[in-house]
């Protein structure tokens, strides 16, 4: 394996560099600005949203499970979130922070009413159900230099392992293969097990979605041009290739596209 002379310790700015090629390699649905799914399916919710009013979000839950919604929001607001079938009450507290609600029940099990209680808890009873008070809506999420410095090795096979001379890879190693190695093929076999790797991993990817709420385009390309230096477009271009999930190819393309531009 050939490499620049890079190996040896991680600095603290090659992590960042890292961090901000991992953002372009993962689950990225809510950097789309356009992104608006809402499912609902029996009692599981699985949202894609990027600044949706989050009085739409609830009335179209609410247009799902042929319920009402009746209250008023405590303090509207746009909500930007990604969650795969969370059960109802979960989702809705996550989508609503800190203000109380309670979901009201038929007799057959059917939602009939979502009850927006301005921050006042509801009365118990047996056919509603009420959000805990909370002081946030979601947990903050792991700091994601540690999650790829902890991550467990994954298993690589042929070019890769060759040249890596192991049957095993650190998500860091795969990034300096990925973004450095003299061989295309290797960087290629490097990107696709990254891309792999991080794509069924929860915790990364819960890290990484909410590292990037706040990254836009242009500090993503500005990551991956530090990092990658030449190989930027290639790199760019492997996970438009090699990316199983719609939302990372458009994000790939988005950063291709002001890489080629010069932005």
């Amino acid at each position: 394996m050939k490499l620049r002379p890079r190996d040896g310790p991680v600095t603290v700015s090659r992590m960042q560099a890292r961090v901000g090629v991992l953002l372009l390699v993962a689950i990225a649905p809510v950097a789309l600005a356009d992104e608006r799914v809402i499912q609902v399916h029996g009692d599981a919710v699985t949202v894609r949203l990027s600044k949706v009013p989050v009085r739409e979000v609830i009335d179209d839950i609410a247009r799902q499970t042929n319920a009402e919604v009746r209250g008023n929001l405590q303090s509207p607001h746009d909500v930007t979130a990604t969650f795969d079938d969370v059960p109802l009450p979960e989702a809705l507290q996550r989508l609503l922070g800190d203000q109380n609600f309670a979901l009201v029940y038929a007799p057959d099990g059917a939602l009939r009413r979502v009850k927006l209680l301005g921050g006042t808890p509801a009365a118990p009873g047996p056919a509603v159900a009420t959000a805990p008070p909370t002081t946030t809506a979601l947990p903050p999420p792991v700091d994601l230099a540690t999650l790829i410095a902890k991550h467990q090795p994954v298993p690589i096979h042929g070019v890769l392992a060759d040249a890596l001379g192991s049957r095993t890879a650190t998500l860091p190693q795969l990034l300096e293969t990925g973004l450095h190695h003299d061989d295309p093929t290797v960087r290629t076999e490097a990107v696709r097990s990254a891309l792999a790797a991080l794509e069924f991993d929860p915790a990364l990817r819960a890290s990484i979605i909410g590292q990037l709420n706040a990254m836009d385009d242009a500090t993503a390309t500005s990551f991956l041009r530090q990092a990658a230096g030449d190989h930027a477009e290639e790199f760019a271009m492997q996970v438009l290739a090699q990316a199983r999930a719609n939302e990372i190819r458009l994000k790939a393309s988005s950063i291709l596209q002001k890489l080629r531009a010069g932005s």
